[in-house]
């Protein structure tokens, strides 16, 4: 009889033991959701030549987004802007024309926060990271009176903040529209600060 009663004692301990692991397993999922998704947008800088047309580039982006306690959430972000670049000049009567491109590749990790209404889900959110940009430089060699021209890379900081809204189409499936303004920092105004500017990106994210 007491052998009996030792065992059911066990069972039930044991039983007990199991189902707070369980709850405690389950309650970490809700607190933590992890999306990974992937974005298109378009690029407008915020320094435009005068009198000419205006320059627009492109922008993708990859991110992983950790989401915690349904509010928060921390974006670790890979991207990359590609935009037009046009300088004119006169150097020693040579006239100097180049249109070519400029660009930049990114990682930046961002804090942000969203609330959720039924299928909408509006955010905000800043952040900043390593920006590796790549810009045309033209040089001028008095003693030859020859322009060179050359690819000119640097490593700069960016910031970034931004504005958008999540819509669930499913719950595993997340469409996301967003406005970021990015800031490169370190690079002179004239004639290669195209690469800061605003981004209208468009994003599917999937939730694991």
């Amino acid at each position: 009889m007491k052998s009996k009663i030792i065992i059911a004692v066990i069972v039930f301990i044991t039983g007990s033991i199991s189902v707070k692991a369980q709850k405690g397993s389950t309650d970490l999922e809700k607190k933590w959701i992890i999306d990974i998704g992937g974005s298109i947008g378009l690029f407008i800088p915020f320094h435009q030549p005068k009198n000419e047309d205006m320059i627009l580039g492109t922008t993708t982006n990859t991110s992983v987004q950790f989401n915690y306690e349904k509010h928060y959430f921390a974006r670790l972000e890979f991207g990359q802007i590609s935009v037009g670049f046009r300088d004119k000049s006169v150097i020693n009567g040579i006239n100097s024309d180049i249109n070519s491109s400029t660009n930049s590749l990114n990682i930046g990790l961002g804090l942000g926060y969203q609330y959720r209404i039924r299928k909408w889900q509006p955010f905000i959110y800043g952040g900043g990271g390593p920006s590796y940009v790549t810009v045309p430089e033209m040089s001028f060699d008095k003693s030859s009176n020859t322009v060179s021209y050359r690819t000119n890379s640097t490593v700069n900081g960016q910031l970034n903040l931004g504005v958008g809204v999540n819509y669930y189409l499913s719950r595993s499936i997340i469409l996301l529209l967003e406005t970021k303004a990015s800031s490169v920092l370190g690079l002179p105004k004239q004639p290669n600060a195209n690469l800061s500017g605003i981004s209208a990106l468009v994003n599917v994210k999937i939730a694991l």
